[in-house]
């Protein structure tokens, strides 16, 4: 990889740390190495404190696998390895919407039959990493097994009533405010877990844990809404629900979040069979039910810190809390400008700003990568602590990261004896080189990326 020539220097010291006021940290993960000239100095990337992270880079540049090396860092077996100093007691929750990271359970080999994973175990050479134990659940949506699936996949399954109605009119394409089948699934909604409703025999109570068979016989039976809409209208939205009621991936009690999150471990939510409208969902869902459970534990982790009037019974409730919540968690995103768009709001839009805006106050982490910088919500890069930066080659996307760099820029860049302005930087970049720029990080600097040890499925 090339070599770039500059001034001053940014670290004091091998290693050197990002992301972390201080010139060591107790938590990080092996990044790569300094990609200047100078001596050789490894980077690692603080993972103690809370981050909002931003990977960018032209289709090819080594985004995605750059993810996969920081992913592999915050999920090793061992406190102490090759890759990381990991305390094991965050939880890592990785939305796979294009099916990429499935084989990171594996590790690579040297004796690998695979010409591939030859080829990927080869960029290893020169590197002082090892084989490390990865702690890794891959989940893929109930009812896409197949003859091929592996058979440690798990499966997952979603409850239907972490789904607000706007969640709804999303996944059936209608308007819960302007259309009058949205209307009717939004007064459904409403009668379901809020009102009640009736039918000519009986009367049934609000329940805000609801089932989509509830859902269904409200639109069917209500004596309300059959009175106020047209049998057609009536049809068209019962039709609609009972093919997702025929989904096995919904169910009324879906997989907790205390399944999916665990301390040091990754769970891979594989989306790519899902369609746009049910990935945007089931984000959205597992994204505030986590929000909740982190707010509630938070409060009660700082009653038991600050409190002390506190009777044995208010004590174990609190800590009754906590055992019930689920860790801190970093939470990731690839190809984010299918999720995030920056022309147009989606379900998940919301809660995601809402998570990144507010997650660092209850331990809550973020990592989106994406290729396009300006195609996503601004709002979510306004929050990013840490740039790293892949080849970018279209004008109006290094503008943008130039626009919102962290720290400052070299004083000086060279490489064969140019001088380098700050396109010339990214346009000029290898395969697997970033530019790293962070908030606590004195100026931005190349990095060559430290190789995986895990498979890659991005290529």
């Amino acid at each position: 990889m090339k070599k770039f020539t500059t001034k001053p220097k940014v670290f004091r010291s091998s290693p050197g740390y990002a992301g972390t006021p201080q010139f060591e940290s107790k938590s990080w993960v092996y990044l790569g190495r300094l990609g200047e000239a100078g001596a050789l100095t490894d980077v690692r990337f603080d993972t103690d404190m809370a981050h909002v992270v931003a990977l960018f880079g032209k289709r090819g540049s080594g985004k995605s696998y750059t993810l996969g090396t920081l992913l592999e860092g915050l999920c090793t077996q061992h406190h102490e390895s090759t890759i990381a100093s990991n305390p094991r007691n965050k939880s890592i929750l990785l939305f796979d919407t294009l099916g990429v990271f499935q084989w990171m359970s594996i590790l690579l080999k040297e004796d690998s039959q695979k010409e591939i994973l030859k080829e990927q175990f080869a960029l290893r050479r020169g590197w002082p990493v090892k084989p490390e134990p990865l702690d890794i659940a891959i989940w893929i949506p109930k009812g896409t097994r197949t003859s091929g699936t592996p058979a440690d996949h798990l499966e997952f399954s979603v409850d239907c009533s972490d789904f607000a109605a706007e969640d709804w009119g999303y996944l059936l394409g209608l308007d819960i405010y302007q259309d009058r089948m949205g209307q009717l699934l939004n007064d459904a909604y409403i009668k379901v877990t809020l009102e009640g409703w009736s039918d000519n025999n009986r009367r049934y109570k609000p329940k805000p844990q609801y089932s989509i068979e509830e859902l269904i016989s409200c639109v069917k039976n209500d004596v309300e809404l059959n009175t106020a809409y047209q049998g057609e209208t009536l049809r068209a939205v019962l039709q609609q629900l009972m093919t997702y009621r025929r989904n096995p991936l919904f169910e009324h009690q879906g997989t907790t979040l205390q399944e999916f999150l665990k301390p040091g471990r990754m769970s891979v939510i594989v989306m790519n069979k899902m369609s746009d409208e049910l990935r945007l969902i089931v984000m959205s869902a597992l994204l505030r039910r986590l929000i909740a459970l982190r707010v509630k534990a938070s409060e009660a982790e700082k009653h038991l810190k600050i409190l002390e009037n506190i009777t044995n019974q208010e004590k174990a409730d609190l800590q009754e809390v906590l055992a019930n919540s689920v860790p801190s968690t970093w939470v990731c995103i690839d190809e984010a400008q299918n999720i995030l768009p920056a022309e147009r709001r989606t379900s998940a839009t919301d809660i995601i700003v809402k998570y990144v805006r507010e997650g660092r106050n209850y331990g809550l982490s973020f990592m989106v990568a994406t290729q396009q910088p300006t195609a996503i919500d601004p709002r979510i890069l306004a929050q990013v602590d840490t740039l790293i930066v892949h080849k970018l080659t279209v004008q109006g996307d290094i503008d943008y990261i130039r626009k919102n760099i962290k720290s400052n820029l070299p004083e000086e860049v060279k490489y064969a004896n140019s001088v380098l302005d700050f396109s010339q930087l990214l346009r000029s970049l290898d395969v697997g080189q970033a530019v790293v720029s962070n908030t606590e990080t004195e100026r931005a600097f190349v990095m060559d990326v430290r190789p995986r040890i895990s498979v890659h499925g991005g290529f």
